[in-house]
């Protein structure tokens, strides 16, 4: 009979520890930790802008940041996608256009970023970019 009744008392005791687990991790939900950004340095990027008078050039340095692993080894197989778009987007520039679009640092990423992602896109890549940082740029 003491058996029986410490077998119950157990018993009990389990569900109530199992309940109160429960009803505590309802109440105070763990909090995921923010993974820390990624970062893929690309080559820098130099090409010619037009000029009326002299030969001008930009030249650019940018970090593509994503916080999943798997865009960043992704990366390394389209960075010449990459490098076509930032062609592509300043083929027919002029130097004056250029000079003031960099004026706005946070409106040539986010042009980038599109630019990118479209490029990704387009040939069957399944990860985007989440940011596109600027780290150097030069305009002569």
């Amino acid at each position: 009979m003491k058996t029986l009744i410490l077998i119950v008392a157990a018993v009990c005791l389990i569900a109530v520890g199992v309940g109160g687990s429960y009803w505590y991790s309802q109440q105070n939900p763990q909090v995921a930790e923010p993974t820390r950004p990624l970062f893929f340095p690309l080559e820098r990027f130099v090409i010619s802008v037009d000029s009326q008078h002299h030969s001008r050039y930009l030249v650019l340095e940018l970090t593509l940041v994503s916080h999943d692993p798997v865009v960043l080894a992704m990366l390394q197989d389209a960075v010449p996608l990459l490098r076509n778009a930032l062609v592509q987007h300043f083929s027919n520039s002029q130097h004056l256009d250029v000079k003031n679009d960099f004026k706005d640092i946070p409106q040539v990423q986010a042009q980038l970023l599109h630019e990118f992602n479209q490029a990704l896109r387009l040939h069957k890549f399944s990860h985007q970019i989440e940011q596109v940082l600027v780290t150097n740029v030069f305009i002569q």
